[in-house]
């Protein structure tokens, strides 16, 4: 247990550091285009990246992300052959869907421009565009096979370097008076040198038996990979229409200042799930390998502590953006952008069902059951376009929050009823409701305390995120929700 505990521990801390520093230039970007472009161009913008999202559902087919399933598979197996073959059916499969989607976007960019995005500038944007989503594909496809070989530093560090890239060719856009067109350039060009980079470092140096293993032409490997990746494609093309259907029917609803608004919401809310998203992504291959070897105890024990600590940690994170949401947003991106506060507040509590929801779906991944989570994620997807339709009309960002905010209360529900038929699991539910307690009365805490100190906004911040995140430990010690024997024997697993 203590080797599957530190290598879980040092994998999701690697993601976990490399993702955050991403996440801080991600939102540079950001930063820098809200404050460069105006409401309509930067809503726009991001409208033509929502719109190509919805579509790239059906870019790969769910095949780069069965890389991270299969290659640990593989590994155990000792066929590196059939690694080998798997990455070259999914970059072929990739190459022939790509192609087609892109002359598609091509042939029907001016009428979209004309009838959906009600903007001249949106044709040439979305044909740029659609060429860097089409590139990308391929960056992902190292991506998710650096995953499988759980080499995690080089799966983050994809995302660590594409968003440096960016930021240093938007800042040279804006510095040489590109306008709009800034981000889209450094779009294009990001994805190209990702390629060759980590291209290089996947045949070179995480994979060199590359070039010398056999290529096998197998129907059964082809067969075995293409069930997988169908329900990983139909669970991402869920998990894709709840994240873009709520810019996309904003689009058409409301105008391109909405999506601006919505823009820079959901995206400062979705922080709150990197470090469930870390763990996550060690937990993928981690699942498969404990199941190959039936080790279920071991993955229940795992299980319980992943659904114990994410929540203890995402609660205080998901509170501290609620209660200062207003303030985020004013220091980031300005007044002109202080309108999505609310929808930002309302998507912040969806954070917390989003993050159990995510580690329930690379236990499912992992144990080879993707069928699963493609029921649950259709079931608040459909719940999310409907409510979409029902709610934007009426109140425009926040229907749209709320929405969102509900479909991953419903997956996380649904998840947590089928993940007990394969693992017997206890989940913490009294933990669960004692760390919520301690939530609710950091909340309490600061409200209370930014009401009593009256000083620099800075240094007020910082005493009421101390007193808070002070009164939160001692709430967590006093409830027995963790305790010091406990912490001992989680630093024992790690460090020993």
């Amino acid at each position: 247990m203590t080797t599957y505990t530190k290598s879980a521990v040092k994998g999701a801390s690697i993601v976990f550091v490399v993702s955050i520093i991403a996440a801080f230039l991600g939102y540079l970007v950001r930063l820098v285009l809200a404050r460069n472009l105006t409401l309509e161009e930067f809503g726009l913008f991001y409208s033509v990246f929502a719109f190509l999202g919805m579509i790239g559902i059906f870019k790969s087919f769910g095949f780069d992300r069965a890389l991270a399933k299969f290659i640990p598979e593989f590994l155990h197996k000792k066929r590196k052959d059939y690694i080998k073959s798997s990455i070259i059916y999914v970059s072929v499969i990739q190459l022939i869907t790509n192609t087609i989607i892109i002359t598609l976007v091509y042939l029907l960019s001016n009428f979209l421009a004309l009838h959906f995005f009600n903007s001249s500038q949106a044709s040439i944007v979305l044909r740029l565009m659609a060429i860097a989503f089409f590139i990308d594909s391929f960056v992902l496809t190292l991506k998710f096979s650096f995953q499988g070989f759980k080499r995690m530093l080089y799966f983050s560090g994809i995302d660590l370097v594409r968003m440096l890239l960016l930021v240093a060719i938007i800042f040279i856009g804006f510095r040489l008076e590109f306008g709009l067109f800034s981000p889209v350039i450094a779009y294009i060009a990001a994805p190209i040198i990702l390629f060759f980079l980590f291209g290089y470092l996947l045949i070179n140096k995480v994979f060199p038996e590359f070039i010398k293993s056999q290529f096998v032409l197998d129907k059964n490997l082809l067969k075995k990979i293409s069930k997988y990746s169908i329900f990983i494609m139909a669970t991402s093309a869920g998990a894709i229409i709840i994240g873009y259907t709520d810019i996309v029917v904003l689009t058409f609803f409301s105008g391109l200042k909405e999506v601006a608004l919505y823009s820079i919401a959901l995206p400062t809310a979705r922080i709150l799930i990197y470090i469930p998203n870390a763990i996550g992504n060690v937990l993928l291959p981690l699942t498969s390998e404990l199941w190959v070897k039936r080790k279920l105890v071991l993955l229940r024990i795992g299980m319980e502590s992943v659904y114990k600590y994410s929540t203890i940690i995402t609660i205080p994170l998901v509170f501290i953006m609620f209660s200062f949401a207003d303030l985020i947003i004013k220091i980031l991106f300005g007044e002109d952008y202080i309108l999505a506060t609310n929808a930002m507040k309302i998507l912040s509590i969806g954070m917390l069902f989003l993050a159990i929801h995510r580690v329930n779906a690379n236990f499912f991944s992992g144990i080879g059951k993707p069928q699963i989570i493609t029921k649950i994620v259709y079931s608040a997807a459909i719940f999310n376009l409907i409510a979409n339709l029902v709610l934007i009309p009426i109140w425009g960002i926040i229907g749209a929050a709320i929405a969102t905010a509900t479909s991953y209360f419903i997956g996380m529900l649904m998840g947590l009823t089928k993940i007990r038929k394969f693992i017997k699991i206890s989940l913490p539910i009294n933990l669960w409701i004692k760390t919520l307690i301690s939530g609710i009365i950091l909340v309490l805490i600061i409200w209370f305390s930014k009401r009593v100190i009256s000083l620099n906004v800075w240094l007020e911040t910082s005493i009421v995120l101390i007193i808070s995140g002070i009164v939160y430990i001692t709430l967590l010690f006093l409830l027995n929700v963790i305790n010091i024997e406990e912490l001992k024997d989680l630093y024992k697993r790690i460090f020993r």
